[in-house]
Protein backbone atom coordinates (compact mmCIF):
# COMPACT_ATOMS: atom_id res chain seq x y z
CA UNK A 1 0.00 0.00 0.00
CA UNK A 2 2.83 2.38 0.14
CA UNK A 3 3.35 3.84 -3.37
CA UNK A 4 -0.51 4.37 -3.54
CA UNK A 5 -1.80 7.93 -4.37
CA UNK A 6 -4.47 9.35 -2.51
CA UNK A 7 -8.29 9.16 -4.01
CA UNK A 8 -7.98 13.47 -3.69
CA UNK A 9 -4.57 13.43 -5.05
CA UNK A 10 -5.74 11.49 -8.52
CA UNK A 11 -8.90 13.82 -9.06
CA UNK A 12 -8.74 16.37 -11.33
CA UNK A 13 -10.80 19.59 -10.12
CA UNK A 14 -13.16 21.73 -13.12
CA UNK A 15 -10.46 23.99 -13.36
CA UNK A 16 -7.81 21.13 -14.32
CA UNK A 17 -10.34 19.67 -16.61
CA UNK A 18 -11.30 23.02 -18.82
CA UNK A 19 -10.22 22.89 -22.58
CA UNK A 20 -7.43 24.58 -23.02
CA UNK A 21 -8.87 27.60 -24.86
CA UNK A 22 -11.96 28.51 -22.37
CA UNK A 23 -8.64 28.50 -19.55
CA UNK A 24 -6.93 31.05 -21.47
CA UNK A 25 -10.32 33.35 -22.19
CA UNK A 26 -10.80 33.30 -18.40
CA UNK A 27 -7.44 34.28 -17.91
CA UNK A 28 -7.61 36.43 -20.50
CA UNK A 29 -10.48 38.64 -19.05
CA UNK A 30 -8.70 38.74 -15.78
CA UNK A 31 -7.17 41.59 -15.97
CA UNK A 32 -10.24 43.10 -16.96
CA UNK A 33 -12.91 41.27 -14.69
CA UNK A 34 -10.38 40.89 -11.66
CA UNK A 35 -13.27 40.08 -9.52
CA UNK A 36 -15.35 37.92 -11.30
CA UNK A 37 -12.65 35.95 -12.55
CA UNK A 38 -11.07 35.41 -9.27
CA UNK A 39 -14.35 34.09 -7.80
CA UNK A 40 -14.64 31.72 -10.97
CA UNK A 41 -11.27 29.91 -10.61
CA UNK A 42 -11.68 29.34 -6.79
CA UNK A 43 -15.09 27.82 -7.31
CA UNK A 44 -13.37 25.78 -10.40
CA UNK A 45 -10.32 25.11 -8.35
CA UNK A 46 -12.74 23.61 -5.65
CA UNK A 47 -14.98 21.67 -7.90
CA UNK A 48 -14.46 18.01 -9.05
CA UNK A 49 -17.92 17.71 -11.10
CA UNK A 50 -19.92 19.53 -12.89
CA UNK A 51 -23.00 19.41 -11.67
CA UNK A 52 -21.33 20.68 -8.07
CA UNK A 53 -21.56 24.31 -10.87
CA UNK A 54 -24.34 26.45 -9.87
CA UNK A 55 -26.28 27.91 -12.98
CA UNK A 56 -24.73 31.23 -11.84
CA UNK A 57 -21.19 29.42 -12.24
CA UNK A 58 -21.47 28.11 -15.79
CA UNK A 59 -23.42 31.50 -16.81
CA UNK A 60 -19.86 32.95 -15.79
CA UNK A 61 -17.95 30.58 -17.53
CA UNK A 62 -19.72 30.76 -20.30
CA UNK A 63 -19.69 35.03 -19.87
CA UNK A 64 -15.69 34.58 -19.67
CA UNK A 65 -15.21 31.96 -22.65
CA UNK A 66 -16.72 34.55 -24.88
CA UNK A 67 -19.06 31.61 -26.31
CA UNK A 68 -22.82 33.07 -27.67
CA UNK A 69 -25.12 31.40 -25.81
CA UNK A 70 -26.90 30.14 -28.70
CA UNK A 71 -23.46 27.55 -29.32
CA UNK A 72 -24.41 26.12 -25.90
CA UNK A 73 -26.43 23.75 -26.01
CA UNK A 74 -28.43 21.03 -23.10
CA UNK A 75 -25.41 18.88 -22.74
CA UNK A 76 -22.77 21.52 -22.36
CA UNK A 77 -24.72 23.37 -19.71
CA UNK A 78 -25.92 20.16 -17.79
CA UNK A 79 -22.47 18.00 -18.62
CA UNK A 80 -19.74 20.65 -19.39
CA UNK A 81 -19.03 18.83 -23.00
CA UNK A 82 -17.94 22.12 -24.48
CA UNK A 83 -16.28 23.16 -22.13
CA UNK A 84 -14.40 20.17 -20.61
CA UNK A 85 -11.51 18.01 -21.89
CA UNK A 86 -12.37 14.53 -22.65
CA UNK A 87 -9.69 13.06 -19.45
Amino acid sequence: MGGSIPPQAAMKTIYDRLNPDILASINNDEQIYPYTTKALKIKLKASIDWDQLSVSDIKSIITHSHIKIIEVNTLDFMWGDKFLTNE
